[in-house]
């Protein structure tokens, strides 16, 4: 089977509609894809052999399907995102950013970037853009592939485009079941999932194959402190205090780093630091939050683990501020600046979420109603644009707290949206590491390339959604420390776990992904890739 498209055009198609992240723009897009099946003869042959699926995405954001069927059961899939990270980076350069020929034409006439960069474009190996590299440059390979897989092939492709990967992964969430629908209405056998994720450049020229996918949580602690006249600060407790103590503790933690088959993750980062104060008055902030940025590897106890140190760090922090605060109540009272009486004399207490819903639920009888009332109020909020997850979920943590009727001053941990399980295939029954043979003799035996195998991707992917070797295990975990009901965000575990097929993360080599620079590597695109696809399939490139 032909087609009259190229590699190379169908990216610049994919690249010429804007598709920002996390806006009704990626619709775009999608059309954009839905538009090379709805013109193939196969598909025109086959209409019930590929769709946009409505997954009641409040942006109205589809996923994007087509199924080329071989002579068995047997399909590999072939997935990416069709969302992309803004333009306003490219600055007087923004006209050219979705015109991938015209921006490599300007950035070498004013000679932008650094030396290496203008050799690479100069070769004409490397094209610059706005997705080129993440990735429409990936989904244009996997558009050509299916469009051009043989009809007497006997593995067939299945095709998946989804939306918001660089935001909140919000397409792959609801793609798992209707990979599992597809698979049930075709009796397909999934023999393993492709991401076509562009290659993160750690080193050298070597390409890159990832076994699995890192992992993510965003714990979010809230302190709360004791409210004061700044002129009397030791009559309260300042709760940005305990949130800086607390942040000082995580930020760059090394006890927090995981390691799996020779990887390691990155220590964590604090995101946001912030007090809740509305409006500024002489007071001690009463209220101040945490969000952290922790990255893990390993099975699925790693994020238990990591949630109990946090809550140990927490636990310490506190036990600092009070030492300092004692200390300063000492000095104080000696010089008659604090009676005795007005001084704090417990410490905050850390507790999780659950533990302080349990405690708002003693006191008050109605707070199950009053926890679904605030859900459709977050929700609302959030598909307004009003607020983030993240300071949705510091909303509801303040809002549980007043809730409570709990005074004293304590500390609450939870865990904010979004969150990416750790997968890797060396964990499946199936590891497909077949896979990772016939990409091998492509890449060394007929490129004559080194091949890395590495056993995570560590860029954060969709791939974490697409297999589950402990689903209640990870639904547990979330239910006791999620901030936000399933019915504002939810995770697939079950589904996921039904499915677990291996993934790969297969793309290109890039350079500067989410930055002005932002280019790929074309011989991966028209060739590496595509040979490789073809050797997986045991069929021959056209």
């Amino acid at each position: 089977m032909q087609t009259s498209h190229t590699i190379m055009e169908i990216m610049e198609a994919l690249v010429s509609a804007q598709s920002d992240t996390g806006t009704p723009m990626e619709q775009a897009a999608a059309k954009k894809i839905i538009s090379y099946f709805a013109e193939d003869p196969y598909f025109r042959a086959h209409p019930d052999c590929f769709g946009m699926e409505d997954t009641g995405d409040f942006m109205g954001r589809p996923v994007v399907w087509a199924l080329k069927r071989g002579t068995t059961d047997r399909a590999l899939i072939l997935t990416g995102h069709y969302d992309a990270v803004e333009i306003d980076c490219y600055g007087d350069l923004k006209p050219f950013a979705l015109q991938p020929q015209k921006l490599r034409e300007e950035i070498l006439r004013q000679k932008l970037g650094t030396p290496a960069m203008q050799e690479e474009l100069a070769s004409g190996d490397w094209l610059p853009g706005r997705g080129t590299a993440d990735m429409k440059g990936g989904l244009a390979v996997g558009i050509f592939k299916t469009l051009t897989l043989p009809e007497d092939a006997e593995t067939g492709l299945l095709f998946v485009a989804v939306c918001d990967e660089e935001n909140i992964s919000a397409g792959m969430r609801s793609a798992v079941g209707l990979l599992l629908q597809l698979r049930e209405r075709f009796a397909l056998t999934y023999t393993a999932a492709l991401v076509l994720e562009p290659q993160l450049p750690l080193a050298g020229k070597e390409f890159m194959v990832y076994n699995g996918s890192i992992g993510k949580i965003m714990p979010v602690i809230v302190a709360r402190g004791k409210l004061a006249h700044c002129g009397e600060p030791l009559k309260g407790l300042n709760a940005a205090h305990l949130a800086a103590e607390i942040t000082a503790r995580i930020d760059m933690n090394t006890d927090l780093v995981t390691e799996d088959f020779g990887l390691s993750s990155p220590p964590p980062a604090v995101q946001q630091l912030r007090d809740l104060k509305m409006t500024y008055d002489v007071s001690l902030p009463a209220l101040a939050a945490v969000c952290v940025n922790l990255l893990f590897l390993g099975g699925e106890s790693i994020t238990e683990n990591a949630m109990k140190k946090i809550r140990t760090i927490c636990e310490e922090a506190v036990s600092a501020v009070m030492a300092k605060y004692e200390a300063a109540c000492a000095f104080a009272m000696q010089r008659n600046l604090l009676p005795e009486s007005e001084k704090l004399h417990a410490a905050p207490r850390v507790l999780s979420l659950s533990e302080l819903e349990a405690l708002a639920a003693a006191r008050n009888t109605g707070f199950d109603d009053w926890k679904a009332e605030r859900a459709r109020d977050l929700k609302t909020a959030i598909e307004q644009g009003e607020l983030t997850l993240q300071n949705a979920s510091v909303r509801y943590i303040q809002q549980v707290i007043e809730f409570s009727g709990c005074e004293e001053p304590m500390v609450v941990i939870g865990i904010a949206p979004p969150y990416y399980p750790a997968v890797c295939n060396a964990y499946l029954e199936k590891n497909g590491s077949e896979i990772i043979e016939k990409v091998r003799d492509i890449v060394e035996g007929t490129y004559h390339t080194p091949l890395s195998v590495i056993p995570y991707f560590t860029g954060i992917g969709d791939g974490s959604y697409m297999t589950c070797t402990a689903p209640s295990q990870e639904r547990a975990l979330l239910t006791d420390l999620m901030t936000l009901p399933a019915s504002i965000y939810d995770i697939p575990f079950e589904a996921s776990a039904q499915l677990n097929a291996p993934v790969f993360y297969l793309g290109p080599r890039c350079r500067a992904i989410h930055q002005w620079c932002e280019r790929v590597y074309l011989p991966d695109l028209e060739h590496t890739i595509p040979d490789i696809i073809d050797h997986i399939l045991g069929t021959k490139a056209k």
